[in-house]
């Protein structure tokens, strides 16, 4: 059986852990999602293409640094913080433009232009506009469509208290049914006008303008990284990577480029002998698949020297492909242990490639 080999080194890279935020903590391998995504990105994929892939690395010294994270809030605070412009509001990216920026922790106001500074004259007078636009709306709700909204439900209940008092089958009672129908669709009308007004004339343009936090946070980041990485997948997919492969820039963040070390084809075959790690790499293996005291029917051993031992590593559950359930990504997690302890023996039904690297795919 063949498969794909790629050997990568990374001066620096974060895999950062989705569960963490204040100190974003990084995996010690990238975990399978980030390097399907990063493969899919290389090859221009726009759906998924499966593919299964076996981890394994190293790194060198680890450490956290501390930078400013850039945060865009749910709501728009007119007193503190950065108010910025964005192109298309659907999309969370840096492409925005500064407006304005409070200039002091609390008790600024861009409406009111107090200790603020304004970057972008003709954004922040649309701003106002809007603003002031969402008072009128509010006058006219409160003073116009709302007491029009209560009348039109009173002569409704008026003509319902009628109705109680009549046969169903009388013709007073079906026209008095129509009138009904009719006050009804009006002030659903009414109602209905108000809120497309609205939404087309400040909700959707104001949508546009949000309130960035700029604040100091830890990442951990790790250094001289190298990575080793196999992937078995059907033939068009093996022969797209290896075509576009030196589109795979970074893993990680954005940041993080990848140098090229070798990209080949390997054959994999069951081990003749005993096989340990290479060059003192650590490996991501699915726990199903790792011996213990209880069972020494699976394929992957843990050992100390000669001597087998009990799996020992740290446990992560880790991401790969997902499905789209309700707007949310709804990931297929891995249980995998993170170790430098496994081997194979002459016993394993696990495979190692040609030069005698070990592999593990999910």
């Amino acid at each position: 059986m063949k498969v794909l080999r790629i050997k990568l080194r990374q001066n620096q890279a974060s895999y950062t852990r989705e569960e963490t935020r204040d100190n974003r903590m990084t995996y010690p391998l990238p975990p399978y999602s980030t390097l399907v995504g990063a493969l899919h990105s290389a090859c221009g994929y726009t759906e998924y293409h499966p593919m299964d892939l076996s981890i394994q690395g190293k790194y060198d010294s680890m450490q956290r640094e501390i930078y400013v994270n850039h945060g865009l809030l749910n709501n728009r605070h007119d007193d503190r913080n950065i108010l910025i412009y964005l192109s298309n509001p659907e999309l969370l990216t840096a492409g925005f433009i500064t407006v304005g920026e409070g200039l002091k922790g609390q008790g600024n106001s861009f409406l009111r232009r107090k200790t603020v500074r304004i970057e972008n004259e003709k954004l922040y007078q649309k701003y106002v506009h809007l603003e002031d636009l969402k008072k009128e709306f509010e006058v006219e709700k409160k003073e116009v469509v709302k007491p029009m909204i209560d009348r039109l439900k009173g002569e409704e209940r008026e003509l319902k208290a009628k109705q109680n008092d009549l046969d169903k089958k009388s013709e007073e009672y079906i026209k008095l049914k129509s009138e009904i129908e009719e006050l009804k669709a009006e002030y659903k009308r009414v109602d209905r006008d108000y809120k497309e007004t609205f939404i087309r004339e400040y909700e959707k343009p104001s949508s546009h303008f949000r309130t960035l936090v700029k604040a100091p946070q830890f990442q951990e980041v790790l250094y001289d990284v190298e990575l080793a990485i196999h992937i078995r997948s059907d033939d068009g997919t093996i022969q797209d990577i290896k075509n576009n492969i030196n589109n795979l820039v970074c893993i990680g963040r954005s940041e993080d480029f990848v140098e090229l070390i070798e990209i080949k084809e390997v054959e994999l075959r069951e081990p003749y002998k005993d096989v340990n790690l290479k060059n003192n790499y650590k490996m991501y293996v699915n726990l199903d698949r790792i011996m213990t005291e209880d069972d020494d029917s699976k394929s992957f051993l843990i050992y100390d020297g000669q001597n087998k031992k009990e799996a020992k590593g740290t446990v992560y559950y880790l991401n790969k492909e997902y499905e789209i359930i309700e707007n949310k990504r709804i990931f297929n997690k891995i249980p995998c242990l993170y170790s430098s302890l496994f081997m194979l023996d002459d016993q394993s039904e696990a495979y190692i490639d040609a030069d005698e690297y070990l592999t593990d795919f999910n």
